[in-house]
């Protein structure tokens, strides 16, 4: 409230007194501004968490229903159905429920391919694993694309996308397989010289294991024909 002009005061107590009172009318004014400004805050809080949680909660069930979908789509693989399999391996892919089951399905989706010969749609499986994978599933997938690369012939691509595995995941559970997979794409382009450092290293880090037996067979030189 403005406070009254000074020439409608008759003294200067009743000048003090207005102002008292018009000091306490607008706290009290305050006061009841700031708790209906609290009250509106605290409802908007409310309402913020109720819709967090309401949106938790369907993440949730759809992340559940896309893990569901996973697994019978896996039944199906198994069970001689990949039609079956193949049309909720789509639904997981594309409906987005959970990052990595859509990886996963990308990826059995490629398995399906893979044993049929069909390479170009089991790559293109895998590269979707591969560009949406969850960086704990990506080197998975792109272990899978590396073996459907060499099945398919696609040697130079396939020493590409090895060397760049290797780069990336050098320690990983998989690059002693990935490893092989570069020597043989190597030999399979001419590339002896090549190969032979590549067969070298495999000898030598993955010593005493059968990766390391099946470099050493091929750095023997070949028996003289009789």
């Amino acid at each position: 409230m403005a406070l009254k002009d000074k020439k409608h005061w008759s003294t200067k107590s009743e000048a003090a007194q207005d102002e008292v009172k018009d000091a306490i009318e607008e706290a009290v004014e305050w006061i009841l501004i700031r708790r209906r400004e609290a009250s509106y805050a605290a409802a908007g809080l409310a309402a913020a968490a109720l819709l967090g949680g309401l949106f938790l909660y369907q993440r949730r069930a759809a992340a559940n229903a896309a893990w569901d979908k996973l697994s019978q789509a896996e039944l199906y693989a198994y069970s001689g159905r990949p039609q079956d399999a193949q049309t909720l391996l789509t639904q997981v892919g594309s409906e987005g429920g959970s990052p990595a089951a859509a990886a996963l399905a990308r990826m059995l989706e490629g398995d399906l391919h893979y044993p049929r010969a069909e390479y170009d749609q089991s790559l293109a499986a895998y590269d979707k694993a591969v560009q949406d994978a969850p960086e704990a599933l990506r080197p998975f997938a792109q272990a899978d694309r590396v073996m459907a690369l060499e099945a398919a012939g696609k040697a130079a691509d396939c020493a590409v996308a090895s060397q760049s595995f290797l780069d990336a995941y050098p320690d990983h559970v998989l690059s002693a397989q990935v490893h092989t997979a570069l020597a043989r794409c190597q030999l399979a382009q001419g590339q002896a010289d090549v190969a032979k450092a590549t067969l070298q290293r495999i000898a030598l880090q993955y010593a005493n294991t059968p990766w390391a037996d099946w470099a050493n067979a091929r750095l023997q030189p070949a028996a003289p024909k009789k």
